[in-house]
């Protein structure tokens, strides 16, 4: 009889369904060790603009799209991702360049959300430009602008 209920006891603890809470449902991306403190720490549960709101709301002295530009892109992306939408935006315009390497922001966290703004004009000259921008904050993370003419002498 004993082994009996023990043996119930166990299967029904097994057969336990976990509770319903973020911890247990959302994925982990990453673990910080116990002595990392981001001075930008995770907020993938916020909720913040849309980023074509962000942008309209946006100080134009800080970012403007090119007028007439070829392309423009505003997305909300975890900070792990911006290398990536670096990385399409350059392919996206044939722009030849270093991938940027994100190792030396670790005061930002991973899952961080930020916009990526990026434009794109090319006539006589060639335009691009990005900037990442945090989503709670506003603050200026990276951002980066080159210029090349395009005449041939």
């Amino acid at each position: 009889m004993q082994v009996f209920f023990l043996s119930l006891v166990v299967s029904s603890f097994l057969l336990q369904q976990p509770q319903d809470s973020v911890e247990n449902t959302a994925p982990v991306l990453c673990i910080p060790s116990g002595t990392t403190s981001y001075k930008y720490p995770n907020n993938q549960y916020q909720t913040f603009r849309t980023e074509n709101d962000f942008y309209h709301q946006l100080d134009r002295a800080i970012y403007e799209e090119y007028n007439d530009a070829t392309l423009n892109i505003r997305q909300k992306i975890a900070f792990k991702e911006v290398a990536k939408a670096e990385e399409t935006f350059h392919l996206k315009t044939n722009f030849i360049r270093e991938k940027i390497d994100l190792s030396q922001h670790t005061f930002i966290h991973p899952n961080r959300q930020v916009y990526f703004l990026a434009s794109f004009k090319q006539n006589q000259e060639t335009y691009h430009k990005y900037l990442v921008i945090d989503a709670e904050t506003q603050t200026i993370l990276l951002g980066n602008s080159n210029y090349q003419s395009n005449t041939i002498n």
